[in-house]
């Protein structure tokens, strides 16, 4: 008898975990507030995500604002007592109450310092960097029946649609974070599918295949990024810098100056004030505030600043930039950009190689490395520099542009000084002297010389001296 209650106890719980309620959706620009809990999420959650796109830190939803699987695969800033972390949903906890979340330890102790429950505010965000298109996986599925997952979102999916026999049809949600397509009539291979987020926009991904799907396939693109709260940095206009992201300065060569101008929004209703800038971090010494935002922004508004780079060390420099308001939102009160360059000088050559570090790191893009001794891919940049109309360091030494062309004497009259050298390689230059009964003055007041040459030589070299 208690085998067949316990049975029949699962069997309800089953149940109940299976309709659970759909009304709960995504709900962005809002902070919610609950507890944290800590579990060791071991890969294999509600909502299916699959292992290839798991990230370092992941959080279970609260049964209450679960919505059907709504969150699955969805992102959420968490603020707790020691920090802020930004974490993918991939699991339900069906015991937790509305506004909390039972993370995983690695996320967990971002926030806190030890186990327990503690406080919370969190709120969904877009997905953090550059992440590619949408990846779309299928599970148990044939010509009959199609279960499809859209992963890699950059917003969560509301809707997802099959194009089939000359239009699209809707699929169900399922409580795994699945769409469900079952039409009666075999499904063409390849389709194509219709992905709309929360905010409506759309991705068509044709050419899927039930091959392809069931490893993971790339759709076509992804959603934009949404720019959510009060306050939003851009660079360059136009494309924002969301908080906790990063911006590259390139590269300064013998500590020669950097500098990025960047936009900030106010996209709330209210006057920001306060705003100023704050730099920190390993390096923060080589980065600078050239010139700061104003210090209040109405709503609407815009504003700029600008950052400088230059570093007098070599190699990768990063530190991090903070820009503090009055945004009512927590965390954007104080807006993080990561900055990071590389710095380098003409004059070394770390790897021994024969180029200097700023040449290698600048050519990157073409094989060098500034940090790896490649002498023979360097010997065949020099072999054939010259084809490129190129010189070594030795031949442009040879022309003496630290010499002027033309100067002052003390006595206030000018001197043109020019000398002409000789050479059957691009390489070695040798001295050809000027001969005065070679010069002459033609009728348009240029000076000519005219000579003849003496043995192989090919080209002929007009330098200061």
């Amino acid at each position: 008898m208690t085998s067949q209650r316990s049975i029949a106890f699962h069997a309800l719980l089953l149940i109940f975990l299976l309709h659970r309620s759909g009304s709960a959706q995504v709900v962005p620009n809002t902070v919610f507030s609950g507890s944290a809990t800590a579990y060791p999420y071991e890969g294999d959650g509600a909502y299916s995500i699959p292992a290839a796109e798991l990230p370092a830190y992941t959080v279970a939803m609260n049964a209450d604002q679960d919505g059907n699987s709504a969150w699955g695969g969805a992102w959420v800033e968490v603020t707790g007592p020691e920090g802020t972390v930004q974490a993918m949903v991939v699991d339900l906890c069906p015991g937790c109450g509305s506004g909390n979340l039972d993370m995983d330890e690695e996320a967990y102790f971002q926030i806190a310092s030890e186990y327990g429950i503690v406080p919370i505010a969190w709120k969904w965000i877009t997905a953090p960097g550059e992440i590619g298109p949408i990846h779309f996986y299928s599970e148990g599925s044939n010509p009959y029946y199609l279960k499809l997952q859209a992963a890699n979102i950059q917003n969560p999916a509301e809707k997802m649609e099959v194009f089939f026999e000359g239009s699209y049809v809707d699929m169900p949600r399922s409580a795994d974070n699945h769409f469900i397509f079952s039409g009666g009539g075999p499904l063409p291979d390849p389709f194509t599918i219709r992905v709309t987020d929360i905010f409506g926009n759309e991705v068509v991904s044709a050419g899927l295949t039930l091959a392809g799907t069931a490893e993971g396939q790339n759709g076509s693109g992804n959603f934009p990024k949404i720019t959510t709260g009060e306050i939003v940095i851009e660079q360059p206009l136009g494309t924002p810098v969301f908080d906790g992201e990063a911006r590259d300065f390139g590269i300064s060569v013998d500590a020669s100056l950097k500098a990025v101008e960047f936009t900030v929004r106010n996209e709330g209703s209210s006057l920001l004030t306060g705003l100023a800038l704050t730099i920190d971090g390993a390096d923060a010494v080589d980065f600078s505030v050239r010139t700061a935002p104003a210090p209040s922004l109405a709503p609407g508004g815009t504003t700029n600043f600008s950052i400088g780079f230059s570093s007098a060390a070599t190699g990768e420099r990063g530190a991090v930039l903070h820009l503090a308001s009055s945004a009512s939102d927590p965390s954007l009160a104080s807006y993080e950009v990561v900055l990071s360059g590389r710095a380098f000088s003409s004059s070394m050559d770390s790897d021994l190689d024969g180029l200097n570090d700023a040449a290698e790191a600048a050519m990157a893009p073409l094989g060098f490395d500034w940090q790896e001794a490649q002498p023979a891919l360097v010997a065949n940049y020099y072999d054939h520099a010259n084809l490129a109309g190129l010189y070594d360091e030795s031949q442009v030494k040879a022309l003496h542009v630290d010499v002027p062309l033309i100067q002052r004497q003390s006595s206030g009259s000018f001197v043109l000084r020019l000398g002409l050298r000789k050479s059957d390689d691009l390489s070695i230059f040798a001295p050809f002297p000027f001969s005065a009964s070679g010069i002459s003055i033609n009728g348009a007041g240029q000076l000519e010389y005219e000579f003849t040459s003496p043995d192989d030589a090919a080209f002929y070299r007009l330098e200061t001296d």
